[in-house]
């Protein structure tokens, strides 16, 4: 009996010891992936709403704008014309000493002089009439008949002449003591500068008004100008040069490190010990001298003509690569029994043959391993990229790192999901991959 409560007893303290591992395993994970998460969080909140007083652990007012964005884009239409319209739910309308906010109102004018507008992320655009022409992505109309068009954003900030105002629900609130030549008989005043008036129907607004728009629907008739451009997007060309650049450093990565691993493990020649241990330590203590091959490197490629060209960097990214996969993948071989060599060279086989028909299939895990960090290394790769390329050609690090350049108006909500979605293709590889990168690591190179 004693025995069994001192096994008891054993018990409950291994199971004790085991919440408190687990939860401790959990704690450290939870902290080293919370400036992830957070980087989520901030994916999903609008633009320009980074800063906050508390953090939030579940979003309030998520939106995927910012996926939208970074994956599509939007549109932005600048139109000029005398005649316009503008119909939306709300609106600003500031002018000489009064300010307008209207809810589900209209606005109307026909000036006598050319007026600008721009338009942000356009939807159902309709152009009737005109000239048009497209150029490096930018379609231009000219002295077209009509144009019709949805916009999450309206203004005009030179202004326009002689327009009117119809709506639901007028406010205008003036500065100082003057009425700005603003008719406001049916208006009733709520405040020292405020007036109120509902079921506005043609109020006409004094000289010249700019607009701030909301969602709305902007019309024209008989326009002089109209040029739509696409901004944003682009993810998607990145994206495939990215994927090119590392699948080409990881075909050429295994090309040169599958032979070299098996001369290395398998046959004996002078400084086979040596040469490629010294060379893995030279390339990866050099230190200053990888600035002045970097400096030789374009130098060479200027020569050569070879500048902003993305298939050169998966050369240069795989012979960077080759020393430690070579010595990973040996390692990994050097767990292989060289009998299935021997069996495979009595029973006629070449080398070729045998690294082909026994090794590989054997060393799958390794090669996983090798694979995954050519992959990570042309992925990831931004001072060589940034260096060749233009921005015709840029990889999604490069791109990245371009959103960076302006510190002070970087969206670091939209730069969140653009991060995001560059690590996806890595996790999902390393999802698919976990068993055999943990196989190659810990049989192979690790294990010794």
């Amino acid at each position: 009996m004693e025995w069994k409560v001192h096994l008891s007893a054993k018990s409950k303290h291994d199971i004790w010891k085991s919440v408190a591992v687990t939860l401790l395993a959990l704690l450290v994970m939870g902290l080293i992936l919370f400036p992830v998460y957070y980087m989520f969080l901030v994916s999903l909140k609008p633009v320009g709403t980074l800063a906050s007083s508390s953090i939030e652990l579940v979003p309030h007012h998520a939106t995927l704008d910012n996926y939208r964005e970074i994956l599509i884009g939007h549109n932005e239409v600048t139109v000029m014309s005398k005649e316009f319209n503008v119909s939306s739910s709300q609106g600003k309308l500031f002018g000489n000493g009064f300010t307008i906010e209207f809810k589900n109102g209209n606005v109307w004018g026909n000036s006598l002089i050319q007026t600008q507008f721009n338009l942000k992320y356009v939807s159902d655009l309709n152009v009737e009439g005109g000239n048009k022409t497209n150029k490096n992505g930018q379609v231009v109309y000219v002295r077209g008949k009509s144009a019709s068009m949805k916009a999450e954003e309206i203004n005009s900030n030179m202004g326009v002449f002689g327009a009117y105002l119809s709506a639901e629900k007028v406010t205008i609130t003036v500065e100082g003591s003057g009425t700005a030549g603003l008719h406001l008989q049916n208006f009733q005043k709520v405040g020292n500068n405020t007036y109120v008036a509902t079921n506005v129907d043609s109020f006409k607004l004094p000289g010249r008004v700019r607009m701030d728009i909301g969602k709305g629907t902007f019309t024209t008739q008989d326009f002089f100008l109209l040029i739509v451009n696409h901004a944003g997007g682009g993810f998607f060309g990145y994206l495939k040069r990215s994927l090119i650049i590392a699948t080409l450093t990881v075909i050429l990565t295994l090309l040169f490190v599958v032979p070299a691993a098996y001369a290395f493990s398998r046959l004996k020649f002078f400084g086979r010990e040596h040469v490629l241990y010294f060379y893995l330590m030279f390339t990866q203590v050099a230190g200053g001298l990888g600035i002045a091959g970097l400096v030789a490197l374009y130098g060479m490629l200027v020569k050569l003509h070879l500048t902003n060209n993305i298939y050169v960097l998966p050369f240069i990214y795989a012979a960077g690569g080759v020393p430690f996969n070579t010595w990973l993948l040996k390692s990994y071989l050097d767990s292989i029994s060289t009998d299935f060599d021997e069996a495979a060279l009595v029973d006629g086989a070449g080398y070729l043959q045998i690294i082909w028909h026994v090794l590989l299939p054997m060393a799958l895990p390794g090669i996983a391993t090798v694979s995954i960090f050519a992959f990570i290394g042309g992925w990831t790769e931004l001072i060589i990229a940034n260096l060749l390329l233009n921005s015709s050609n840029y990889p999604l690090t490069v791109w990245l790192y371009s959103m960076l350049n302006d510190l002070r108006n970087v969206s670091w909500n939209q730069f969140s999901a653009a991060a995001l979605l560059f690590t996806l293709p890595v996790f999902i590889l390393f999802l698919l991959a976990q068993n055999y990168i943990r196989s190659g690591l810990t049989v192979g190179g690790l294990k010794e």
